[in-house]
Formats: structure tokens, sequence, C-alpha cells
């Protein structure tokens, strides 16, 4: 992620970053500033430190009482943050723990009151919140884990058998009893652990030999219990929320459903899963069962989960993918996109005296985009102890797309649409019951705050139509719209002119109540003890996800009408007496006019000038920082300058003007004069912005310039009017690289995009779309393309773009006819392949194979091309061995073949790097995103950061990667063969980009906002 030139790429010379950083080279040293030659400013980047960390999202919360006033505790990224519950926003105070804060317990305990937080693989952080202005970390403290004798189907679809998986556990959630005596463990990498709370919460806790918390088998008073279902190399079933209820542990485990344990023994007593459940046919796979679509039920079905296990993922890969069966795919399809619409995140349970006297248990499942489900669990067998599951009903989450038929053609994954991110994040997030009133409130991503009647009686209360058709093109299964499965729920847009509408049935029986997003994507709640139709009051506790809280004040939610109410204003049913953002800086609202505060929590993007940052934040679009004075001196506290209105859509002002924003920013690419910046979007191509006045210093600190693209700046080809250059496929910008007049962009599934940058997009004659590679067939030729970089061959000026093509590995286009000849389309594959893996087994045999994971960014300098690969780590390929031709007969898309008798022309990497071989790292899961190189030239004046000017016997190299969830690394690649590790950071979010800039690395670190590395 950086800045490029609008111009073919000189070997030898960097196209992205060149003003950055070098300190202790050999060579040349002299003062420049005593009149010695000017040379070229290069200033290396450190990681050395964390600077700073802005921002973060809140994905936590919990109420605790201390005295006699009610606090909320909340998170911002690792920021752990408590403030009193009132009408007006009070004090807030903060501590910063060592990770992600994913769920806070707050427990009074001999006299003081704690706030327990899951953070992630740090474990358990104990913080004493007794005097909320004094808050102390006490210690935090690591849960290992082990666990033998698995079996998977590996990418290739071989079965691995005997493998072992340990090391320090992704703590997601915890609960306690009431009397403050066990604490149960949710561990995402494992499954569930009981201790005795004493073993944690004292100011010494009792631990391994390692430093671990101690979980003993031999002690009966903590136990263990895996969870987790592998078929392929990615589990089912972590825990993500623990509630203990009348003497039961009811899980969330995942992509699996609902646990029931007994919570001595941990035991499973009781399982439902939505996927598995044949009697339902009102989810995303329709009427499936799926028993019926695996190989054999009695050999391919897990037979404690009754999901596919690794002989189904084997036999869809090997047989199926790679071989010439025409099979159904039931693993494939919900491994790869189907398991978002089955992911349960948080519960509640209640239960209620029924009519007959008897009891009646309701767990309320926030199961993503599955929607909120209501399964009743009965009373356990007096043989077995096994407590029966069934479906009661369910309230659909707003859809990934919104309610509105999305334009073009949607292929069966959706994961070339608006990503993986956004199905990760979509749907119901949270979930309370209010029984004193008969409601329940969930936390939707896109619709906010929820609330349905009739919480005690759903199958009779939910569900209201029988057989309403949302399925308006009529092919049941095609997923136009993506919700034409729903029958009881009117999913049609509330309001047809309004492009954030939510879906209609919100604004009927059984809803009482429907916020829409409110400062954000909605996420964690909390109710209050007693909720009050009264105004005054603060009733529920709601974070955004962008970071931040709300307090809101619930008005009287008298029942709605069975038909959509389309004249019920929703706003007169809550008030947000307090908002509380993750930012305290100011941006420019869609008048101009200073509006406080921003959240940050979607950070995706970077890239820097010397003394501006650009950062591309999701739904808020881009917003501009400044990182330098004019004098050039680095500011480790950057404020905002400058920012596209913070909005999805366009605003209407009511002077009539109209200002768009630049949403879903996924990235930002620089141009050469650092004038126009350049927003990829993961559903509305490439938006242009004019930044000259960023740069000129017309935004300052508290009165941000708002920056204004157009129409003519909106470079897509899939519009609601239709589509441009006969391309299907919904637009989804993640790169591009500038060659002249042309902008040849990255687009997802359909490959690579070019566009004509002198065009007016807006005058609808789709004149600036020039050419499309990759989209004409049903299987795209280019895979998901997410990074491409140009190259101009110094022997014969033809130009190639290499392309980062996603699970399909990495590609060679020949573009010459097009930025050369000026022929349409002018692309021509040379080669597409998945780069060569070589296994050992334990027999010694060696196995030739393709690498797992995905290709996803690559940087081209001098004659090699780096790209990123996820899992698999970087990858160095000269570019002679990338050009070379194939024999006669060879399809540049079929350049290898499986097996034994087969043949094998793809390059072999020059180097492959893997951080978790690193030492120290080995338990690390890296997944290589973007990068970001530094090229020092040899032979050359350069000017370091402190004004010296010096000379290289050598070129150097160095690249800068963000690594996902395991952080950001440096590294020293001057010799292609040999990559060498300088420096690593841990992040607490999800490092998908970096920028460099003065000495500083930046970071966009997802959910972990922005952060500053330097020396």
């Amino acid at each position: 992620m950086g800045s490029k030139f609008l111009r073919s790429v000189v070997p030898g010379a960097l196209a992205a970053g060149l003003v950055t950083t070098l300190a202790g080279c050999s060579g040349s040293d002299h003062d420049a500033s005593l009149g010695t030659p000017e040379g070229e400013a290069i200033v290396e980047a450190f990681l050395t430190e964390k600077a700073v960390q802005i921002g973060g999202a809140t994905t936590a919360t919990a109420r605790a009482n201390l005295g006699d006033t009610d606090w909320a505790v909340y998170n911002m990224a690792n920021r752990l943050a408590i403030t009193p519950i009132q009408t007006t926003a009070g004090v807030v105070h903060e501590i910063e723990l060592e990770n992600f804060i994913q769920d806070i317990l707050v427990v009074p305990y001999e006299g003081r009151t704690y706030a327990l937080a899951a953070v992630r693989e740090s474990g358990i952080a104990v913080v004493d919140i007794t005097d909320p202005a004094a808050m102390q970390v006490l210690h935090t403290t690591p849960v290992n884990y082990y666990q033998d004798d698995i079996k998977y189907a590996e990418g290739g679809g071989d079965i691995v058998e005997g493998v072992v998986i340990e090391g320090h556990g992704f703590i997601k959630s915890l609960e306690a009893d009431a009397e403050a005596t066990t604490l149960w463990i949710a561990n995402e990498s494992y499954g569930i652990h009981r201790v005795p709370l004493a073993n944690v919460i004292t100011s010494t806790p009792v631990l391994e030999e390692d430093g671990s918390l101690l979980i003993d088998p031999a002690d009966p008073n903590t136990t263990e219990m895996y969870t987790l279902q592998y078929s392929g190399e990615h589990p089912w079933g972590a825990p993500a929320d623990l509630q203990l209820h009348n003497g039961y542990l009811y899980a969330a485990i995942g992509f699996l459903g609902l646990g029931v344990y007994d919570p001595v023994t941990l035991d499973r007593v009781g399982y439902y899963n939505l996927y598995t459940d044949a009697t339902v046919s009102e989810d995303w796979f329709i009427d499936m069962n799926v028993a019926d679509e695996v190989v054999n039920p009695e050999t391919h079905l897990d037979e404690d989960t009754g999901m596919p296990n690794y002989l189904q993922a084997s036999f869809e890969i090997q047989d199926v993918w790679h071989g010439d069966v025409d099979a159904p795919t039931p693993w494939a399809d919900f491994d790869r996109y189907g398991k978002y619409y089955y992911k349960a995140n948080k519960l509640d349970v209640e239960t209620y005296t029924t009519e007959g006297g008897s009891d009646q248990t309701i767990v309320y499942l926030a199961y993503g985009l599955g929607g909120l489900v209501a399964v009743d669990v009965g009373a356990p067998d007096t043989t077995t102890g096994e407590m029966a599951t069934s479906y009661l009903g369910y309230a659909p989450a707003v859809p990934a797309h919104g309610p509105d038929e999305p334009t073009g053609e949607q292929s069966q994954s959706l994961f070339p649409y608006f990503g993986v991110g956004m199905l990760k994040e979509a749907g119901v997030i949270d979930v309370e019951v209010d029984i004193t009133n008969d409601r329940v409130f969930y936390a939707d991503h896109f619709a906010g705050l929820v609330a349905l009647k009739g919480a005690a009686d759903p199958s009779t209360n939910w569900m209201p139509e029988t057989d309403f058709d949302n399925d308006d093109q009529g092919t049941l299964g095609d997923h136009w719209p993506d919700y034409e499965f729903v029958t009881s729920y009117n999913m049609g847009a509330w309001d047809p002119d309004d492009n954030e509408s939510l879906p209609a049935w919100m604004y009927a029986d059984p809803s009482l109540l429907v916020t829409g997003e409110v400062s954000g994507h909605g996420n964690a709640l909390f109710l209050m003890p007693e909720l009050s139709d009264d105004t005054g009051a603060v009733d529920v506790v709601q974070a955004t996800g962008a970071g931040g809280l709300n307090f809101m004040d619930i008005g009287v939610l008298t029942p709605l009408p069975t038909e959509p109410d389309t004249e019920i204003d929703m706003a007169t049913r809550f008030t947000v007496p307090a908002y509380f953002a993750s930012t305290d800086e100011t941006y420019a609202d869609a008048d101009g006019t200073p509006t406080s505060p921003l959240a940050v929590g979607h950070t995706q993007g970077v890239a820097a000038t010397q003394q501006y940052l650009y950062m591309a934040d999701g739904p808020h679009g881009m917003s501009v920082w400044q990182i330098a004075d004019a004098d050039g001196n680095a500011l480790d506290e950057p404020h905002v300058v400058a920012n596209t209105v913070v909005d999805e859509y366009e605003v209407d002002n009511p002077d009539g003007s109209t200002v768009y924003p630049t949403p879903h920013a996924y990235n930002v690419i620089l141009g050469a004069e650092d004038s126009m910046a350049y927003v990829m979007s993961q559903s509305l191509g490439l938006r242009r912005v004019d930044v000259s006045g960023a740069e000129a210093g017309q935004g300052v600190q508290g009165a941000p310039l708002l920056l204004t693209p157009q129409p003519s700046d909106f470079y897509e080809h899939n519009l609601a009017t239709g589509s441009y250059g006969d391309i299907s496929r919904q637009d989804h910008a993640y790169d591009v690289d500038f060659h002249g007049n042309y902008a040849v962009v990255a687009d997802g599934s359909n490959g690579l995009t070019v566009y004509d940058m002198t065009m007016n997009p807006a005058d609808g004659t789709g004149n600036h779309v020039v050419a499309n590679l990759g989209s004409a067939t049903g299987n795209p030729l280019l895979g998901r393309a997410s990074g491409v970089e140009l190259w101009t061959n110094p022997e014969d000026g033809r130009i190639y773009a290499f392309v980062a093509s996603g699970h399909s590995g990495i590609a060679v286009v020949d573009m010459t006819g097009l930025l050369v000849e000026g022929v349409t389309p002018g692309m021509e594959l040379v080669k597409i392949f998945q780069p060569i893996k070589i296994e050992e087994e334990l027999d010694g045999t060696v196995h030739i194979g393709k690498a797992d994971s995905r290709s996803v960014d690559v940087d081209v300098v001098g004659d090699h091309a780096y790209f990123s690969y996820g899992g698999f780590g970087l990858l160095a390929y000269s570019i002679e061995d990338l050009l070379a031709p194939l024999p006669e007969g060879v399809e540049p898309n079929k350049i290898w073949t499986m097996g034994s008798g087969g043949y094998d022309y793809r390059p072999e990497a020059v180097a492959q790097y893997r951080l978790q071989a690193e030492p120290g790292l080995e338990d690390s899961d890296p997944e290589a995103l973007y990068m970001t190189p530094q090229y020092f030239p040899a032979d050359t004046l350069l000017v370091d950061g402190d004004g010296h000017w010096y000379t290289l016997d050598e070129p150097r190299l160095l690249f800068y990667v963000a690594y996902g969830e395991a952080g950001v690394a440096k590294l020293d690649w001057s010799d292609p063969a040999n990559p060498v590790l300088m420096e690593h950071q841990h992040t607490v979010g999800e490092a998908t980009g970096t920028a460099i800039a003065n000495g500083r690395v930046y970071v966009a670190d997802g959910g972990g906002g922005l952060v500053i590395f330097r020396q």
C-alpha cells in the first residue's frame, strides 16, 4: 500500500515510498548542511517501539455497580475504559491492556471489584476497578491448551493424521458463578476450561511452570473440554460466549451453533446446529439436508456434530475440484462462505413458567447473518442426561448487501463481493432479554438496536408471515436477492427511496424498535436492571463497531401494526443522551463545518507523503492526518486535517449542494504528484480525490478541510443504472497501478479492469471503461485480483502486469497491446499458477503440490517480483522466470498437473519467507497481506534523516509487511534469495497495510485502529 507513480516502473527504481529511512550504512558520510551536493532523501523506518495507537473498535461492554453508581465498562481495541452511566457524558477513565479485549466480566470479590478481560492470546487480564480513577492491572495470564490425534484434509486434499495443536489460547469470553468461586474460560483455540476463580483473580495467580494459568487434569476443581471440529485446515466450533443458567453452562460455539455443558464435568449434554437442522428451510441453504449431500452419511459426517468431516473435505478437493466427479460440495459451500450465515456469536438464556406450570428454557442466539434464533432446550433425559433441543423461530438479520437487489451477476462465492471482513462482522452480534416486559433486544450490524415483542413465545409471536415471497427474480437458490429464502418476513425496503433503508418487516409487528446505525454499526450491548418508559434515564448501553459507546434512552414501545408502517418515526422511540467516540478528533461534516468526535475502528489501508497520512477506514471513508510539521519534524500525535464526508451515501445539503463520500474504503493509493489520492472501494470501484488542498495545509486540527470528489471522479463499471464494458460482476477495487492516462485496477473476481482517467465517468457513455481481462467466464480467469504492479521490459519495451490473484495464485499478463499499441482489449494472459509447495511425508517421500492460502499483494523491484501469499508467506521470483515461454500446447491457465505422469512448468521462487519459522513465532498464525518496499540505490548520493549524505556500494531493499493478527514485520531483502527479519511487532488488531514516512511505520490495524511505530 502507498504511492504509485503515474508511469511504468523503471527496473532498479522503486515505484513507491521513496521518502522513507536509512541509518548506520557503510559508505561515505558527510554533512549536507555544510553545502555538500544535494542527494535523494531516504529515511529508514523502524518498528522499535510503539509511538501511539489511535482509535479502535468497541466490541465488549459490561455494567459495574460501584457504591451508588452504575458504570459502563467497555473497550476501544485494547484500551479498557470506564464511565458513569448517566444522561450526560461524564469523565472517561482508561487503561491499556496487552491485547485486544474480547470480553469483560465484572466480578465483586472480597470487598473489591475487578474487571476480568479476555485478551486473546495474552489470556486473562485482571484489572482492579474499585476506584475508576485509579484502575490497576494486577496481572495478565495466558492460558495454554493441548490437543492431539487430530485429522483433517489439507489444502491439496490429502488427509493429515496425528496432528497436535498447542500453545497460548485465543481467549474469547469469560463466565463466573454468583458465588465467585468458579471461572469458565472460552478458548477459541481449543474449547472450554474451568478453574477456581481464586486461581485467577488473586494478586498472585496459580501458574504452570511456563507462566500460564494452571489447569491440572488431576485436580477435580479444574476441567477442560475440547469443542473444535477439524474437517479442513480451519476448525469449526470455537466457543464465543458463555452463560451459566440454572445449573448448566450454555455456549455459543461459533459455526457449530449451541452447546450445553455440565458446568462441573464439562460433558456436553445438549447441542443445536441450525445448519444441520433439516426441519428448517428458511435459511441460506434452504431445504438442504447435509446427510443427503455427503458421499456417505455413515462415514462422511462427524458423529458428534453431524457436519461434513475430513473425508468429505478430501473428496471434494481431490475428486470434485481437481478431478472430474460431479457431486455436491457441502463442506466447501459451508466453509468458503456459508458458515457466516450460521455463526453463533452471543446468547442469552431465560426460563419461563408455562400455563401448565412446567418450566421452559429458551436460548436466544445471536446467529450472525442467520439472524436472531430462538431454541427450546428441554429437561435432561432421566436415562441419558441429554437435553433435547428444537427450533422455535427467528428474526432475519439485515443482509450484508442491504435489502435491495444488488446489480450485476452474483457468483456462488460471496467473498468476491464485500469480502470476508464484512461477512465476519455482519448480522446479529449480541442479544439480551427484557424478561419483565416480554421483549428481546438485540444488536444488528446494520440495523443498530432492535427490539421484538413476545420473547416468551417466539413460535407464536415471531415469523408473522407464512408464505411471503421475497424471491422477485423467480429462481429459488440463486440468492437473487440474497434473502430470497425468507418467507416469514417482508425483506423489501421500507423506504425504496432511501439508500440505507432497512427491511420493511422491522416497521411492523413483532418489531417494536429499530434504530438503524447509531454512531456506527451495532455491536455489544447490555440492558440496565430496570427499563423505564419515562424519558431522562439510560436504559440500554450499546457499543459501536467503529469504536465508542452509546447511552440510549428507550421510550414507550407500543405494538406496531401487522403491515409495515410507512409513516412511523422510530426516532421518537429512543434518544441518545450521551455518546463516547474512540478518538477526540474533529472531522468536517457534509456542509464543511467542524464536527466531533471521529470514530476510527475499521482501518484497512494507509498511504503517506512526507507531511500527511491518508487512511482508508471502511464506512468512514478517507481521512487525512498531519504526521509532520512544516519543517519536516515527525509528529507522534497526528491529527485529522481533512476528510471525505463520513457517510456511505451522498449527502444533500440545504443549500442544494451534494457531497459525495468514499464508502467502503479499503485502500488508498497516491498519485505521482501527491495531488490526487485514489480510494479503493469494496463495492464502488475507484474514487479519485483531489487532495492538493490538504497537501497545501488548508485544513488544520479542529477545522479540517472537507474533500469533495464528484461523480466525474468515480471510476466504476457496475451501477444501479446498468453495467459498462460487458463486466457483469460488482466492482471490487483492491489496488491500482498507472501507465500514462490508464489506471489498471485489481478488480477482485473481475480480474483486471482498465480505466481511461481522462474520460468523464459521469457522462453516461461508459467510455471510461477501456478493457477488462478476467470477468468473461463463470470461473474468473485471474481469480480474485487483489494486487497489481506494472513493469516495462527495458530490452523490448513490452509492458507486463504482475497480479496477486487470490486463491488462484500468481498471474502474469502482457499489457503491451493495450498500453503501447493502443489495441483493445490488448491484454493477454502469459501464465497463472499456484506456487510450488514441497512437503516431505513421515515415510520420507516428497510430495509436490500447490501453495495453500492466497496471493494478496505484489511489488516489483529491479528484476524481481515480490508477492505476499497469506499463510504461505512471502515469495520472490525472477522476472525472467515469470516470463519464460511455455511449451507449445500448454495453456497459460494450466501450466501444471497434479499426480505422477503430469507436467509442471511453474517457475521456482528465488526465496520463500515464513514469519512462523522465526524463533519465538512458531505458534503465531501470520497472514502476509499488504506490504511497503523501500529501496536504497547503490552509487547514488543519498541523504539520511540527520542531514548526512552518503553512498552505498550495494543496493539495499527493505520490506514493511502487514501480517494480519501476527502484527507487522520489517525485512531486509537486499539479497533476493535471502530475506532476513530485522524487526517484528505485535499489534492488537489485524494489520492489513503499512506506510512509511519520517522514520515511522504507520500500520492500518483493522479493529485496532491506526498504530505508529518509531525507533
